[in-house]
């Protein structure tokens, strides 16, 4: 008898079964090919589906209808997402702090339309905010760390308010070489760095983000406890590749302290960027570079261009977090489970919080790299499409989270999730005041709220959906092939006339994002890094890691037309593969993703255990 446990980590596979059983029972496509016109139920035709029809068609027409809606949100949001990016980095105006903004009623900055984005030339805030940075690594080339350290150290605030920790892992051999020349290079430029090992020894925590980044939380934790307004640490959790402007950590300062003063409480905000592939999209295979493209747009269809309570977004490789929510939550879940990394800990947060978490979308794009394979010609491209496959299915054992949100979501409102939270007041009198305050507004947890049902939609979307349209459309389209017209329902031959139109709009609407959102978005972003980059100076240094596109190009629009074959190999495939390898394990072999290795002008690397 299959435990609870165990059926609820494995709901993706099993709805799957579950779909491939009423498609067998509806459309009867195998006792067709066994049987051929002499099968029993072909003797017997209406022109009525009969129940087991009516829920598949019912349930297809859903599907399409889903993901015909999603293009158009994705289209809005982008293109609103690419003007907020485009002020929030452009110079305005000296603007006054928030301590002086009461003073002049006509601001604009009172009413709350210019103070998101009006942070350059700003006078100084207080209180003190510290970003403590965690910068995840296991076998990374060491050249792809020295550049992620580069762009944050020529931050204007790097040097006063960075406190960088490299969050290593124990079994890479090379790991304290590499961070302590890092440190050598870069601890001048930040407020303060260091690293950390991640144990190999600890039983149940698997090697991962999620185990490096909860190791170097908990140390940050024991740094800042003593601090008397530790609820200023802002802790930002990034990718080993991740390059983020300045504007990122700027926002994210502005809006903590407009929050902290709104009320005189706690800032509990997941603040997230939304992410760009810009950095070696024109040397990677074009099924990957349109691959990440989607990954991109799954991010980008949650930005909301200004704080809203109701906020629902998922963060991808780049968030922050206030450090009382790390602590109040207990930090990183290190288990196998927890593979899905950057949405297990929103969910995490979100649930234990009775869904008052408040997330903010911050409109400072983070650069990343594509997959890359450091092999030249076929074999290369090859090379390059297996490590894109790996890492998607990485993204799709993340799948696991399903389960886990569901059993959090099932015990909203318990006191006993409340009580669970607890803080030690005798540590800082004013701070356990504040947490006091804040855990009798979170005792209201109700689980039919608009933005849980938001929520349970985009798990939906990311963990169902794809995997769910792929047998919708390959099962459809058997059944009408192996089918003379006659012995087909008329009302099931409409309904799947309306899944191909729904799938024609849907592919046009694509095709209008791409061209109209994406591109734009792609440019801004761009020109907005480019920018920066300059101004610091490190523009010739990372030139080589600029990826532009051409929208008249002939090459590009290809891109476009080929983006339902790329969701197919790297997001039904890798989903479907997930979920039923859950059935028999949690466990997944990690590989850490290939980055794209630079040609070095300086002297190569050489370390005691071997050659980086």
């Amino acid at each position: 008898m299959p435990s609870p446990s165990w059926i609820i980590r494995c709901l993706p596979g099993l709805s799957i079964i579950s779909l491939l059983v009423l498609a067998e029972c509806a459309l009867e496509i195998l006792q067709t090919l066994w049987f051929g016109a002499n099968s029993p139920t072909k003797l017997i035709t209406g022109q009525y589906p009969f129940v087991a029809q009516v829920l598949f068609v019912s349930w297809g027409l859903f599907l399409h209808l889903l993901a015909t809606f999603f293009p158009l949100r994705l289209s809005w949001r982008v293109w609103k997402a690419s003007g907020e990016i485009l002020r929030a980095n452009t110079t305005h105006r000296p603007t006054k702090t928030v301590f002086q903004k009461e003073d002049d009623d006509d601001s604009a900055e009172q009413n709350g339309l210019m103070r998101y984005h009006q942070l350059r030339d700003r006078a100084p805030l207080e209180p003190e905010v510290v970003h403590s940075i965690i910068i995840p690594s296991y076998k990374e080339d060491i050249q792809v760390l020295e550049d992620t350290l580069k762009v944050l150290a020529s931050h204007q605030s790097a040097r006063s308010q960075y406190d960088v920790c490299l969050a290593m892992e124990e079994r890479d051999p090379n790991a304290k070489t590499v961070a302590t020349k890092l440190i050598a290079m870069f601890s001048e430029r930040f407020r303060d760095m260091q690293f950390t090992l991640h144990p190999a020894s600890i039983e149940g925590e698997a090697p991962g983000k999620s185990s490096n980044v909860g190791w170097a939380a908990q140390r940050f934790l024991e740094k800042y406890n003593d601090r008397p307004n530790w609820e200023h640490i802002l802790l930002t959790v990034m990718d080993s590749d991740t390059h983020l402007l300045s504007t990122y950590f700027d926002i994210i300062t502005r809006r903590h302290i407009e929050n902290v003063l709104e009320d005189d409480s706690l800032d509990m905000t997941l603040y997230m960027p939304p992410i760009i592939f810009d950095r070696n999209a024109h040397h990677v295979p074009r099924f990957v570079r349109v691959a990440d493209l989607m990954w991109c747009g799954a991010g980008l269809s949650c930005f909301q261009i200004t704080p809203r309570i109701d906020t629902i977004a998922i963060p991808t490789s780049v968030y922050t977090l206030t450090l009382p929510v790390v602590d109040l939550v207990k930090g990183w879940d290190t288990g196998p489970e927890a593979i899905g990394e950057d949405m297990h800990m929103m969910l995490k947060s979100y649930f234990l919080m009775n869904g008052k978490l408040n997330i903010e979308c911050v409109a400072s794009p983070a650069s990343h790299c594509n997959v890359a394979s450091g092999k030249k010609g076929i074999w290369g491209w090859f090379d390059g499409i297996k490590a894109r496959y790996q890492q998607a299915l990485r993204h799709m054992w993340g799948c696991l989270d399903t389960g886990f949100a569901i059993q959090q979501w099932s015990q909203l409102g318990s006191s006993e999730r409340v009580n669970s939270l607890c803080y030690d007041s005798h540590a800082n009198i004013s701070l356990g005041a504040k947490f006091s305050f804040f855990r009798v507004q979170i005792e209201d947890g109700s689980k039919l709220t608009l933005r849980n049902i938001d929520l349970l939609t985009r798990i939906f979307e990311a963990h169902f959906l794809p995997a769910h349209l792929f047998i919708i459309l390959i099962t459809s389209s058997i059944y009408l092939a192996i089918n003379p017209a006659a012995a087909v329902s008329r009302w099931v031959q409409l309904s799947m006339d309306v899944m191909g139109y729904l799938r024609t709009f849907g592919f046009l609407t694509m095709l209008f994002y791409f061209f109209f959102c994406y591109e734009r978005y792609h440019k801004i972003c761009v020109d907005v890094r480019t920018a920066e980059l300059k101004k610091s100076g490190l523009y010739r240094d990372l030139d080589d890691q600029i990826s532009r596109r051409n929208p008249w190009s002939p090459a590009t629009w290809l891109d476009y037309v080929i983006f339902p074959v790329a969701g197919l190999i790297f997001g039904g495939l890798p989903l479907l593969h997930a979920a039923f390898s859950h059935f028999w394990s949690v466990d997944l072999n990690y590989k850490v993703s290939a980055k794209p290795k630079r040609v070095l002008v300086e002297e190569v690397v050489r370390m005691e255990e071997g050659r980086l």
